[in-house]
């Protein structure tokens, strides 16, 4: 992080000095008490169980220059007289509330600098077509990118104090849980470009339906629009034709059709249900490409990626030596081959659409390597009302892809066996009421040769179940 004076940041934010000079000079932030350095300046957070604000007074103590306190904190006359008796240096900053504090913050520290900003987002696939683009960016100038879960109104900010004047590229993969969240993202971003992966079933629980979903990632074509960028879209989605009537920002749609700008068209798969295909510009191709992560799903991620960087005019060669070079994020899509298993590890997040896609994978590799398919799956979760209807989705669709064994643990799984009927169904299928269950009994149902699937939403935990096969 570039050096911000004070003055700034009271400008940005809106917020009041109480103490100390505003020409003084800040040269890192920090939320976190546990991992603060010398002469950061803390800005507490507040979550669901805690008070960033309590934590103050050991900020200081442990060598923060100054902080950001919130004018309705309950303490907040015994922390400030506290620090100015004690620490009568210190930097103190009232505001209305801390987290908009460090939104604002990042949102002007950002547009200090000539960074093109560019946000993903979908229900599918963000993480994954980020590592795709950063794989580009990165090789072709320096480039600052959201890493792990850092997706939300804290991780961003955060992200975004890693720019500086050397960078060219911020890339930031926008979560949601809720309206409005991915419009407040993309304005800390200040995007000039964006992609939406694809729309599904996730986060029910917050929406009434999908088509609210799509608006909801769909907000993220207001900033763009104000300057004068362009969205691109998975143009085989179901969804993008609702969005780009939706939308007033240029946009691009991307996929198997010649008519998008930006298509793939002569695909195969090896074994490992890894995809290699043609990149064409309409009817013109642009070069041949291999995947090095399995699933068809991975072939839009690419492409999206892909059309996005030959839009900023990178070299192609370049882009497809990138993309070629891109391996599976720990916990998505990994193929682990152990003893005589091969095992497709999928289990970092699960909601339907990324359900199916993982099952696609599962198939196409026990059928490529002619092996038994077996699944084992966890909870969908942030279903709402639609989580048993959901579920029994994923069994139906199980069935039509002929997947030979089907484990399922947790509530609510338990209705993807809803439609299974034993005297028609040569699918066999285990249900147990938790992991721990589960773990007794697997090696009793896994056997040599299977092709395994393990999918389920984080909160599973399903990682550790790889160590029973």
């Amino acid at each position: 992080m570039e050096n911000i004076l004070i003055s700034e940041i009271l400008n940005w934010s809106k917020s009041k000095l109480l103490s100390g000079n505003e020409n003084t000079l800040v040269s890192n932030f920090s939320t976190d008490t546990r991992i603060i350095n010398k002469n950061d300046f803390f800005i507490p957070i507040t979550g669901e169980n805690y008070d960033g604000n309590d934590f103050i007074i050991e900020a200081i103590k442990k060598g923060a220059k100054g902080f950001v306190i919130s004018k309705n904190y309950k303490n907040i006359n015994y922390v400030i007289n506290n620090v100015k008796i004690n620490y009568p240096d210190i930097l103190i900053i009232q505001c209305s509330n801390t987290l908009d504090f460090l939104k604002d913050t990042a949102k002007g520290y950002l547009k200090k600098f000539n960074v093109l900003s560019i946000g993903i987002t979908g229900s599918v696939g963000k993480t994954t077509t980020k590592n795709f683009l950063v794989n580009i960016l990165k090789n072709s100038a320096n480039t600052v990118f959201t890493k792990k879960n850092f997706n939300n109104e804290i991780g961003i900010p955060k992200t975004i104090f890693d720019v500086n004047s050397k960078v060219k590229y911020f890339v930031a993969e926008l979560g949601m849980r809720a309206k409005n969240q991915i419009m407040d993202l993309a304005e800390v971003c200040n995007l000039n470009s964006g992609i939406i992966t694809g729309i599904g079933p996730s986060h029910l629980e917050f929406f009434n339906n999908i088509e609210e979903i799509a608006l909801a990632k769909a907000e993220i074509s207001e900033i763009i629009f104000k300057n004068k960028g362009v969205l691109f879209l998975n143009g085989d989605d179901y969804y993008a034709d609702f969005i780009e009537k939706n939308i007033k920002c240029n946009s691009i749609k991307c996929g198997k059709e010649k008519n998008f700008e930006y298509n793939f068209s002569n695909y195969s798969c090896d074994n490992n249900a890894i995809y290699d295909f043609d990149l064409n510009r309409y009817y013109k191709k642009i070069f041949h490409i291999k995947l090095n992560i399995p699933g068809f799903h991975n072939i839009y991620n690419a492409l999206l990626a892909i059309s996005l960087a030959l839009y900023l005019d990178i070299d192609p060669g370049l882009i497809k030596n990138a993309i070629e070079d891109t391996t599976a994020e720990t916990l998505r899509m990994e193929i682990i081959e152990k003893k005589d298993n091969i095992i497709l590890n999928d289990c970092y997040n699960a909601n339907p659409l990324s359900m199916k896609s993982a099952i696609d994978a599962l198939s196409t590799i026990s059928q490529k390597r002619k092996m038994r398919s077996v699944a084992i799956l966890g909870d969908m979760l942030e279903l709402g009302n639609e989580s048993k209807k959901l579920h029994e989705e994923i069994g139906k669709y199980l069935l039509n892809k002929g997947i030979n064994v089907v484990i399922a643990f947790g509530e609510n799984s338990a209705n993807i066996l809803n439609k299974f009927n034993a005297d028609k169904v040569k699918t066999k299928k285990y249900y147990f009421k938790n992991k721990e269950e589960l773990l007794k009994e697997i090696s009793n149902i896994v056997k040599k040769d299977d092709a395994v699937l393990i999918k389920g939403s984080r909160a599973n935990k399903m990682e550790n179940i790889i160590d029973y096969i």
